[in-house]
């Protein structure tokens, strides 16, 4: 049995955005009982969970040549890195079920399954910031790979099971993947700040959070230099 979340105004996501340097972004799960899961996509017949170096060695190498990088990927390219921390995180791995992939009953893959978590998951994405120059408008964007420069946790405030034919609406935060996602984010704040972003002609004050330590180089990112922004 599945699950869907983001129902709509009011029962969206809790969302929270960041930078913070490999190593800090590793620190986060000191001491927290949690799984890497994928959940957005069909897996191999044998997965179980994704192994966590796996994980924090993506991060580091999307933050070394996406984030702060010189050259230019393409499209292709750019997703070879950012697959590897679009991801989900759980608590529990046995909130994860699985099933076969088939058609009325009949088996059809015999390589892939899919992924059901029975309780909602946090997710783990990119970021990105989106301006508009002669309009002198920053905003945190949905989509702009030019502008990727983060990541960010969702959690669903609701979600919605669909069992016996019934659809029925539950608050999403009394799962105890809310507390880990709290967490998470307490984590994040006790290392870094509220950002601010300066461009030759305006102060913004973007909805993100970066550590110190990440500000020290973030600024070689290809997409502030060429818009002239600094963050503060």
């Amino acid at each position: 049995m599945g699950y869907f979340g983001g129902l709509g105004s009011g029962k969206g996501w809790n969302k929270f955005n960041f930078i913070l340097t490999p190593n800090e972004f590793e620190s986060l799960f000191t001491e927290l009982q949690f799984y890497f899961v994928i959940t957005n996509t069909r897996v191999p017949i044998d997965y179980k969970a994704t192994d966590k170096p796996y994980v924090f060695t993506g991060y580091k190498d999307f933050f070394n040549e996406i984030i702060i990088g010189e050259k230019e990927y393409d499209r292709k390219e750019h997703w070879f890195y950012e697959d590897k921390i679009r991801i989900s995180i759980t608590d529990d791995i046995d909130k994860i079920d699985f099933e076969n992939i088939d058609d009325k009953n009949e088996i059809v893959s015999k390589e892939f399954k899919r992924v059901r978590p029975t309780e909602p998951v946090i997710n783990i994405t990119p970021f990105y910031l989106y301006f508009i120059k002669d309009k002198e408008s920053l905003s945190v964007a949905f989509m702009n790979t030019e502008g990727t420069i983060g990541l960010e946790l969702t959690y669903p405030k609701f979600v919605s099971f669909l069992t016996d034919g019934n659809n029925s609406i539950i608050d999403a935060h009394t799962f105890n993947n809310y507390n880990l996602f709290n967490k998470l984010v307490k984590n994040i704040k006790s290392i870094s700040h509220k950002a601010k972003v300066q461009s030759p002609a305006k102060l913004y004050r973007p909805n993100f959070w970066i550590s110190p330590e990440a500000k020290k180089v973030i600024n070689e990112n290809r997409y502030l230099k060429s818009n002239e922004l600094i963050i503060l």
